[in-house]
């Protein structure tokens, strides 16, 4: 085939277009999985920071005396 042959554009068009709808599809599930997750990781994250803020004020507080 040459380059100048349809086939090979219609091909090329093809090919470009599966590949984003794949692309669009992981995106996608990606997505999905972070909506699913992102609740639970910012109530660790906020409970990991409350404790550590927790436990220095009650260093700094016991290192006073």
């Amino acid at each position: 085939m040459s380059s100048s042959d349809p086939r090979s554009w219609i091909d090329r068009l093809v090919g470009a277009c599966i590949g984003l709808l794949v692309g669009v599809i992981a995106l996608y599930c990606a997505v999905q999985i972070l909506r699913m997750l992102l609740p639970f990781l910012v109530a660790a994250i906020g409970v990991l920071a409350i404790g550590s803020g927790l436990m220095t004020a009650r260093r700094w507080y016991h290192g006073r005396w």
